[in-house]
């Protein structure tokens, strides 16, 4: 090891444990924001291009899929997030031997793991988007979007995992470089394939596999570098650590299960009562709050190596004042998109649509502005979760991510439409955010005073 990469392993510790917060959340944070805000973007930039160059049922088609893809993404992100925390906290510790063993534990299952689903969707395509509620208009598209995909899940898999451990490792701003490069080749190859070639759902879904390919490819080497401070081939591989990492990870994992299993319902929901319009609505408005979650994901797991990192080293009031910014960060994003959708819902719902007069721009406005109010408060939740998880308490943070994302949710689509109906649906995800927080601040607040 050169004397130079030494310095900078202590200089990295050094900052981690006595460096100023407001230096550190700069450092992890908003690379972390910009990362996801990168993978918004793309999302939005993807609807908007599908919605304008083919029309409102390529919309419903690739979204009906969207739970196998929050499927294997949430398998990517447990395995990752885990990974990142045992990591942390290893090298918090002092234990570079464990750090390492995690590192290729967790590399080489998540490997074969999707190797192994990406054949299993691939062969089973068609029974399975109709299992998700595709009818004749939309199947023929959903099958092509997903069967042009999946090939590739493998790559994105090892993108999204090399993205969070790059991180650990001490340079996030490498890692929001690559996610950034890897947004812009998608969208530019998406305008290539849909609107110049006229691939159609196909086509974007051979963009975001081909782009997402790139950027594992330019991941890979910082895993396996013998300059850095933990490296694939310096492991051994140990099933407990894959078993941490996936018991650490998965209250994200809970998270992403939750949107494929909220869309899911929102889907079939829609199907029911609205049609193909219907699912195109939602399809709109959910770009738009994916768009807004991911900045808060950022800024929350952005700082999960810092508060791991000072947890495995005691450091319990540097924990306290890193998470109090980012809570004070959250609520002040949070506010801000909220008005932005309040007072520009319906010019935003309008870029996805080519038809103003359509009744799929009509459903999506109305929607829109009551939707925002989740905003105000999914920040919130979204942080503590992550605090969980950066503390190694994955069962408090399953908790927290399986009622804003999946309990309360759930409860409200099939009891708000079925009583007061279709519109009020639009009400089910604020009114979850309230519910969870009640709790997630009360658990938050007894964990620091302990």
């Amino acid at each position: 090891m050169s004397k130079e990469k030494a310095l900078f392993r202590q200089e990295r510790e050094r900052l981690l444990l006595t460096g100023e917060i407001p230096r550190l959340f700069t450092k992890y944070a908003l690379p972390g924001v910009a990362g996801l805000l990168f993978l918004g973007i793309q999302s939005v930039i993807d609807g908007i291009v599908l919605g304008r160059f083919v029309g409102a049922n390529a919309l419903a088609s690739v979204n009906l899929i969207l739970p196998c893809y929050s499927l294997i993404s949430a398998f990517a992100i447990v395995m990752g997030i885990g990974g990142q925390t045992i990591v942390s906290i290893s090298l918090g510790k002092g234990d570079k031997q464990e750090a390492n063993n995690a590192l290729r534990s967790v590399f080489l299952f998540l490997i074969a793991m999707s190797l192994a689903v990406s054949l299993l969707i691939y062969l089973f395509a068609g029974e399975i988007v109709s299992f998700l509620g595709a009818n004749a208009v939309l199947q023929g598209d959903a099958v092509g979007y997903i069967r042009a995909l999946v090939p590739f899940f493998p790559f994105l898999c090892t993108m999204f995992f090399g993205d969070y451990i790059i991180k650990a490792m001490g340079h996030p701003l490498y890692a929001t470089s690559v996610m950034g490069t890897t947004v812009i080749l998608n969208i530019i190859l998406d305008l290539v394939f849909v609107a110049v070639l006229g691939w159609g759902v196909m086509g974007a879904g051979l963009a975001t596999g081909i782009a997402f390919t790139i950027g594992a490819c330019l991941n890979v080497p910082r895993l396996f570098s013998r300059h850095e401070v933990v490296a694939v081939q310096r492991g051994r591989y140990n099933w407990r650590l894959v078993w941490n990492a996936f018991y650490n990870g998965s209250s994200e994992g809970m998270s992403e299960l939750s949107v494929a299993i909220t869309v899911f319902l929102f889907n079939i929901t829609m199907m029911k009562y609205l049609g193909e319009s219907g699912v195109a609505a939602f399809t709109a408005i959910n770009y738009i709050l994916f768009i807004g979650t991911t900045i808060f994901l950022g800024i929350s797991d952005g700082i999960i190596p810092i508060i791991g990192y000072n947890y495995g080293a005691k450091k319990q009031e540097r924990i306290k004042s890193i998470l109090g910014l980012a809570v004070r960060v959250n609520s002040a994003i949070g506010i801000g998109l909220f008005l932005v959708l309040l007072l520009f819902g319906e010019q935003i719902i309008g870029l996805f649509f080519n038809d103003h007069s359509s009744e799929a721009f009509a459903i999506a406005s109305r929607g829109v502005s009551i939707y925002c109010f989740a905003f105000l408060l999914c920040g919130l939740n979204i942080l503590a979760s992550s605090y969980f998880t950066a503390i190694g308490n994955a069962k408090i943070s399953i908790i927290i991510s399986a009622l804003r994302g999946l309990i309360f949710v759930g409860i409200g689509i099939l009891v708000l439409p079925a009583v007061f109906g279709i519109d009020a649906i639009w009400y089910d995800i604020p009114i979850a955010e309230i519910c969870t927080l009640s709790v997630s601040y009360w658990l938050v607040r007894r964990s620091l005073k302990r």
